[in-house]
């Protein structure tokens, strides 16, 4: 498998699009001229300030209709929130002039709507007063709204909030049996239909319709972030969110982004015109995303697609791959230059879909989706690659055993020692002897046992115990689900409600010198040695290598979730490794004067991307890639120092078989900067010279393609 160059953007597959897409060129031009040549201001009355209401004037027609709205306002705005934000405003306040008796009681909106609006409708509904009970409306396991529950609650809604098309899934809603359902039982209700991701993709026909407010977004479809529109209709009550200056008919002051509305007249021109071949026509679209899901299946047998492709558009592709978390399948994309996201990514935090659990999917499928999309303007040979590297993807995924195959060519084989999984919070722990090919597994979350299961079947361990620090149903459910399947040939009874084995316990071969008295049975992992302490919430004390009479020491300490630091201070030594049962704060793993708050250490120092030169060419260095191993064989490092691959799941064997690295300088990198900052912060705790790259391999390889220039 060829590395990747990381030094150039020029292979860079978007296929983001419903989070941003690129500007076009033609677009790029439209707002470079209007920059340089038609700088007027919209409200002036000489000459200058007429050119630029020209295009101000056109961009509205060209709007009208290509959204189909010959009568009602049509209005710039900076976005789709903001026109979601005047929307809400309107509604709310319009229903605030009702007597308070007579009031509508709701606030509706479809639950798998953009966060944008409940959170508009919550922040507007306490500010102004109404006070109404916001309520989602449900949906089914398609995604598609409950027609049902509008009709028994839209009498009493103040305002109703639907979506054209969802930014995550791609699922069209039929707004035509919606506007049935919602005029038949509440004529005069202000509806809100957001419209941004439909722009582009379905036909829209407003005034065929009795929608109240239609926000859209520019940046959606090629143009420029900060311009969007919104489609009012004349009979929707209207109340400006922004005052000062009259603009826009003093429907919405501030001097107008004309560049941006430049954007939206080269945007809505190139829809318009049929001679051009800019952007592709349904059918193709269609061929696209059946390329691309025949691509998917093939490189991921176990995928699961979380959405019904014939109600959806065809730029959207919603996936989930059994037991491989979304951020392994993101992370190895990004390595192969192919840019997808975890669900929404309105937030940089990668979380479970909000959008996956209101349709009722099961939760592996919410923790570890996907979201590719790409847009009209997509072409052929975008997706012939992207198909190639989906694949080249899969098999770097395969060789680390995050995807079983039925030949093994992996990284992961030379994983040894303490592994570090999570789930949110939750820490689990996999000890492996790699020469042994034995593991055994310390406190496992039910998300992590698709992953715990592969590992196990892609290096044909013996799993030596599963075992957990706490009785509580999470881990009674992890102890039940793993055990029968990675030790099927014993019965259940055969171990306690942690797990333990029940002939484990007894006399032990040797015991670490620490907590030797306080050792009630111990497993051999190899040569290693995992030694139970106490019966109830117990803690798990790991040995390195061990031999008959041999002199052993608490090397690792598992302390799980619930056990104090009184009851395990006296189990450790000071290079005793603490590795917690849950990690909201990312520490990874502790140190005993951490516990004892006898530790002051400063963070690592962050490295700026324009100093990078003063370590490149340093052999003396060692540069730890923290990316994980099927990032890591994709992408060429252009330095001469020393490189160390160290997953964050590998840090603390790290730290406990390197100490001869305290020593040297180390320059810890990823690919964002996020996961390195966090490694050299550890390393820092436990006495390392570490520092880390500020904004990770992504910007560097920005930086090399001219940020210098800037």
């Amino acid at each position: 498998m060829k590395p990747i160059d990381i030094q150039t953007n020029a292979n860079e597959l978007y296929l983001d699009c419903n989070a941003t897409t690129p500007v076009l060129p033609e677009i790029i031009e439209a707002v470079s001229h209007t920059m340089e040549t038609v700088f007027g201001n919209p409200s002036s009355s000489h000459i200058t300030g007429l050119k630029a209401r020209y295009i101000l004037d056109t961009t509205r027609q060209l709007a009208r209709k290509t959204v189909g709205l010959t009568s009602g306002r049509l209005i710039f705005t900076s976005g789709a929130t903001e026109g979601i934000q005047t929307a809400v405003v309107s509604a709310i306040y319009a229903a605030m002039q009702a007597e308070p008796g007579n009031r509508k009681t709701l606030l509706l909106y479809g639950a798998t709507e953009h966060k944008a609006v409940p959170q508009a409708l919550e922040h507007w509904n306490k500010l102004l007063g109404l006070n109404a009970q916001l309520v989602a409306i449900p949906v089914n396991r398609q995604g598609v709204l409950d027609t049902q529950f509008i009709a028994q609650h839209a009498k009493d809604a103040a305002m109703i909030c639907t979506m054209a098309v969802n930014n995550e899934t791609g699922v069209v809603q039929d707004l035509e049996q919606l506007e049935k359902v919602i005029r038949q039982h509440n004529p005069n209700v202000p509806w809100m239909v957001d419209c941004v991701q439909a722009l582009g993709k379905k036909a829209l026909n407003l005034d065929a319709t009795t929608i109240d407010y239609a926000p859209f977004s520019g940046h959606k479809l090629y143009g420029p972030k900060g311009i969007g529109f919104m489609a009012v209709r004349d009979a929707a009550p209207y109340t400006p969110l922004i005052i000062g200056g009259g603009q826009e008919s003093g429907q919405r002051s501030g001097t107008e982004n004309l560049p941006g509305i430049a954007a939206l007249n080269a945007l809505f021109e190139l829809m318009q015109d049929e001679s051009n071949n800019r952007f592709q026509n349904d059918d193709t679209l269609q061929s696209y995303r059946n390329q691309l899901v025949d691509a998917l299946s093939t490189a991921f047998p176990s995928i699961v697609f979380n959405h019904d492709l014939d109600i959806s558009v065809p730029t959207t592709l919603n996936f989930s791959v059994e037991g491989v978390a979304s951020r392994d399948i993101m992370d190895v994309f990004d390595a192969c230059q192919i840019r997808v996201s975890s669900g929404s990514a309105c937030s940089s935090k990668v979380t479970k879909s909000f959008v996956l659990d209101a349709m009722g999917l099961e939760e592996w499928r919410s923790g570890s989706a996907i979201r590719l999309s790409f847009g009209p303007a997509t072409r052929q040979e975008e997706i012939n690659e992207a198909c190639v590297r989906i694949q080249q993807a899969a098999d770097a995924l395969r060789n680390s055993c995050l995807i079983v195959a039925d030949t093994n060519n992996d990284n992961d084989a030379q994983l040894d020692g303490v592994v570090q999984l999570k789930y949110d919070d939750h820490c689990c722990y996999l000890i492996i002897d790699r020469e042994a090919r034995e593991i055994a597994v310390v406190d496992p979350h039910p998300a992590l046992a698709g992953r715990i299961e592969n590992i196990v079947s892609c290096q044909h361990y013996r799993v030596k115990a599963v075992v957990c620090s706490a009785s509580d149903s999470v881990m009674s459910q992890s102890i039940e689900l793993l055990l029968p399947i990675l030790i099927p040939s014993q019965s259940i009874d055969e171990y306690d409600v942690f797990g333990w084995p029940k002939t484990a316990t007894g006399v032990c071969d040797v015991a670490p010198v620490e907590c030797e008295d306080s050792v009630i049975g111990c497993i051999s992992i190899g040569e290693r040695r995992l030694f139970r302490v106490g019966t109830r919430n117990p803690v798990y004390v790991l040995s390195e290598s061990a031999t008959l009479k041999a002199l052993v020491h608490s090397d690792f300490l598992f302390t799980g979730a619930e056990a104090s630091p009184q009851t395990y201070e006296s189990f450790m030594s000071e290079n005793t490794l603490i590795c917690p049962g849950r990690d909201p704060e990312h520490h990874l793993v502790y140190t005993p004067c951490e516990l004892s708050g006898d530790c002051r250490v400063d963070d690592g120092v962050n490295i700026p991307i324009g100093d990078t030169d003063e370590f490149w060419h340093r052999k003396d260095l060692v540069i730890v890639d923290v990316r994980e191993r099927q990032e890591h064989v994709l992408t060429d490092l252009p330095c001469c120092a020393e490189v160390i691959n160290v997953p964050l799941t590998e840090v603390a064997q790290f730290i406990h078989s390197n100490p001869h690295l305290r020593e040297r300088d180390i320059i810890c990198l990823c690919r964002s900067g996020n996961r390195s900052q966090v490694v050299a912060n550890v390393l820092k705790r436990h006495g390392f010279n570490s520092r880390h790259l500020l904004g990770g391999l992504a910007l560097l390889a920005w930086s090399a393609g001219g940020i210098r220039s800037l």
